[in-house]
């Protein structure tokens, strides 16, 4: 069950490429922006050459209060990324990176084809990874690079993350495949549950985790 702090009425829509400068408006910490997510501007730079990344805006009582970005994985139908996730300040601590990431792992499970869902988080990171684990993920690799860890959920009906979720709504994602592959900055920095995931990738190569 979801706390109840975490059940305010959360609106989401996905922003036009038009209108992505709107994220310039939300009240971010500029620190964990930069320290978690890199500079804004490369943000929105990736999700308007991401032929298939959609960004999804966040609204609480009519206002944007955070963001997060989607995409498939183009070497993987099956497979999509979620990463760039964050709430304003006044937002964060109560409990609605839990609620938001169910929303977005019941939307994911409505996709045709859609089986899994990655994300990156750094080892350091106990919290996240503890939310994550929660939330039905596990770990399924790292990037030899950074050592950073991969974690994975498949989205089964009747999983534990989506019995809990919200109800399910249509996911607002692009319908193309991205044909561009993003870089990944060289650290993608602390992770924590008011910042959830900054994958530029899909990343290459990830060294699998043995069974």
């Amino acid at each position: 069950m979801l706390p109840p702090r975490a059940r305010q009425a959360l609106h989401y829509r996905t922003i036009a490429r038009s209108d992505l400068e709107i994220v310039h408006r939300m009240d971010l910490d500029l620190d964990q922006v930069e320290d978690y997510l890199g500079p804004l501007s490369d943000i929105l730079a990736s999700v308007r050459r991401g032929a298939a990344h959609a960004l999804v805006g966040i609204e609480s009582e009519g206002r944007p209060i955070g963001f997060y970005v989607i995409h498939p994985d183009a070497r993987d139908a099956s497979c999509w990324w979620l990463g760039w996730f964050i709430l304003a300040r006044a937002h964060q601590g109560r409990g609605l990176g839990r609620a938001i990431l169910a929303r977005i792992m019941a939307g994911m499970a409505s996709v045709p084809g859609c089986r899994r869902i990655r994300l990156i988080v750094v080892p350091e990171n106990a919290g996240a990874q503890a939310l994550y684990r929660r939330m039905g993920f596990r770990l399924v690799g790292t990037l030899p690079a950074t050592g950073d860890l991969v974690m994975e959920c498949a989205l089964r009906p009747g999983s534990p993350a989506l019995a809990a979720s919200l109800p399910a709504l249509a996911c607002p994602i692009a319908s193309r495949r991205g044909r561009r592959r993003m870089r990944l900055r060289p650290r993608t920095g602390p992770h924590a549950a008011r910042v959830i995931g900054v994958e530029r990738g899909p990343p290459r190569p990830i060294r699998a985790n043995p069974p």
